[in-house]
């Protein structure tokens, strides 16, 4: 039960239109993306910031695209994969969360794609969806796949610099997005299928213990990306509602963020950037546009 009032609303507004030469018309992967509705020429997803241009993916047609400062885009790299989350690492390349493929890297200096972790002792996953990487170059991935309230078997997995794989989750239902807390004391996951994003403190032995349920909402789609300010407010993506929620480090309410005049109810995930990195961009999927909005502060996912 919330007894604090409703938040602010802030309407987004349209940052690029992805343009129809660069639309897909060919025969897209199986990824349908849990849809019900046809496929479309398009699907954005995974925003990230780096060196002055957005990137993001387009999943059914497995690529990346690049949105360059002045607001042109172009395809840097198309694959057979199906990528979702990217983030950056240290060296400037990007880790790809890739449903059919796993986590492979892409060096956007070359625009190349390699393998880095397809399987785990030899069983294939179910099928990435996003990741992170702390400051110290942990990559926390989820492992969503099909599941779901009838199938609470998704998994969470943090991968260490030196190659060890541990399994923090495998009870989630419909793990997504994933965020780390500012001091990166502990790990956010958004629970899709049960309408909910989970909290779970991250111990200094590595492990993770009493889980709890930080976000609760509804609809026929639960939150999706997730990601923070340097104040630890937490952007909350709601796919099925065309919002992102803003919540503070407590979970109170603070401003709720609204799809822009013309665009889509599909808000899949967002990401800081801009040159001083207080702009919020948010991937309008199947509309394939890209949303932003000026916020007060940085995010901590900081522009590079």
């Amino acid at each position: 039960m919330n007894f604090y009032p409703a938040p602010s609303i802030i309407q987004a507004e349209i940052y690029v239109h992805i343009p129809d030469s660069l639309r897909c018309t060919g025969q897209p992967t199986d990824w349908k993306g849990g849809s019900v509705l046809p496929a479309s020429d398009i699907f954005l997803e995974g925003p990230t910031y780096l060196d002055g241009n957005l990137y993001v993916t387009d999943i059914p047609y497995g690529r990346i695209l690049k949105i360059d400062s002045q607001k042109q885009v172009t395809e840097c790299v198309r694959y057979d994969g199906e990528p979702n989350g990217i983030a950056v690492r240290e060296d400037g390349c990007m880790i790809i969360a890739d449903y059919k493929q796993g986590l492979l890297v892409f060096d956007p200096s070359k625009g190349e794609i390699s393998q880095f972790l397809t399987r785990r002792n030899l069983e294939r996953f179910k099928g990435l969806n996003d990741l992170i990487v702390s400051s110290k170059e942990e990559v926390y991935f989820t492992d969503q796949g099909q599941t779901g309230m009838t199938d609470p078997t998704g998994r969470v997995y943090r991968l260490s610099p030196d190659g060890r794989l541990d399994c923090l989750v495998d009870n989630g239902v419909s793990p997504n997005g994933i965020a780390l807390s500012p001091d990166e004391r502990f790990l956010y996951v958004a629970m899709t299928r049960s309408n909910s994003v989970w909290r779970l403190p991250l111990n200094a032995d590595g492990s993770t213990t009493k889980a709890g349920l930080f976000f609760q909402s509804f609809g026929c789609a639960g939150p999706d990306g997730l990601a923070f300010d340097e104040e630890g407010s937490l952007f909350i993506c709601h796919p099925s509602l065309g919002s992102v929620f803003v919540v503070d480090a407590d979970g109170v309410p603070k401003a709720r963020i609204v799809s822009a005049v013309g665009g889509g109810k599909n808000l899949t995930n967002c990401t800081f950037g801009g040159e001083d990195g207080k702009t919020i961009f948010i991937t309008d999927s199947i509309q394939g546009n890209v949303q932003a909005v000026r916020w007060h502060c940085r995010g901590t996912v900081k522009a590079k």
